[in-house]
């Protein structure tokens, strides 16, 4: 029997819903997004969902990944300054200091609007943009935690995303899912699709005749990974100045911390935090809250 995608409430214990996604590689998360919050989502964003032309260049692998029928962008936060609050979203921190147990940043908030006659998406990994951390299979560090938020209705009509349930686990990652073993995430707008960079994955066809499915997704990767959206171009500092520091620190207005929280490493500037280089200045030094697992090593104490 085709394993399924095990459903939660927001009000559940997130415990178990971390749990759950360690086992299965995603689960669905209903009333992820307060109802005031969904509505500010789609008025701040369709407007640019609207006049935004779908499709990429032809002949291209990355034109097929995307959909010629697919909207595709990014720049979220400052194409709709709410996404903030997404960004800055608890459960999701919660669940990424658990599954970097490092310092970790924002890897891309996109929205993905699936068009009719759009074909199914081949099936991936997220992880895949890191072949590095691939390689190392289910053993592997965590390279990236995704979510896809149901703007509108997934159905099954639609294009909603198909997953693969324990493909994270698999010993062999290049074995290919057969068709038994994909299963969709059907969810009601304000829902949303948590799963592991591993987990095998893909959107859905979109069949009907007038329906576009809209998503947006969102991940997290780890600090000592390039993220997939280059955020402090996309989102200057004069926009992202106004959000709250963790959501600074995710768009790269922080350094990140491999060793100690009081020492940043990576991302610097003349090796002290990049913080100390932005007008107008930050009002606080943020910490990001994964770095708080971070221990100086003996031997270089």
């Amino acid at each position: 029997m085709t394993q399924q995608l095990q459903h939660f409430q927001l009000t559940d214990d997130w415990a178990e819903i971390i749990r759950a996604i360690d086992e299965d590689g995603g689960v669905i998360v209903e009333r992820f997004l307060d109802p005031k919050l969904h509505t500010e989502l789609v008025e701040q964003l369709k407007p640019h969902a609207d006049g935004f032309e779908p499709g990429m260049a032809e002949g291209s692998l990355k034109a097929l990944f995307c959909g010629q029928n697919t909207k595709r962008f990014s720049a979220l936060c400052r194409r709709a300054p709410v996404f903030a609050e997404v960004v800055d979203h608890d459960l999701l921190h919660e669940w990424a200091e658990h599954g970097f147990q490092n310092d970790y940043w924002l890897n891309t908030g996109q929205a993905m609007i699936i068009g009719p006659g759009s074909t199914e998406q081949f099936l991936h990994r997220d992880a895949g943009n890191w072949p590095v951390v691939v390689a190392g299979g289910q053993d592997a560090p965590e390279a990236t935690l995704s979510v896809m938020i149901a703007m509108s209705d997934f159905t099954v009509d639609n294009g909603a995303t198909r997953v693969v349930p324990g493909s994270h686990r698999w010993s062999d990652f290049d074995q290919e899912a057969t068709p038994d073993q994909v299963v969709q995430a059907v969810m009601p707008a304000g829902s949303a699709l948590l799963y592991s960079g591993k987990t095998i994955h893909g959107a859905g066809a979109n069949i009907s005749s007038d329906s576009w499915r809209f998503g947006i997704q969102l991940s997290f990767t780890l600090g000592q990974l390039t993220p997939e959206e280059a955020h402090t171009i996309t989102v200057p500092w004069t926009v992202a100045q106004h959000f709250s520091e963790r959501v600074q620190h995710m768009l790269g207005y922080a350094s990140l911390r491999t060793f100690s929280p009081d020492w940043p490493v990576l991302w610097t500037a003349d090796y002290r935090d990049v913080r100390e280089s932005l007008t107008p200045p930050p009002k606080h030094e943020y910490v990001s809250a994964g770095a708080k697992h971070l221990k100086l090593p003996v031997e270089a104490a």
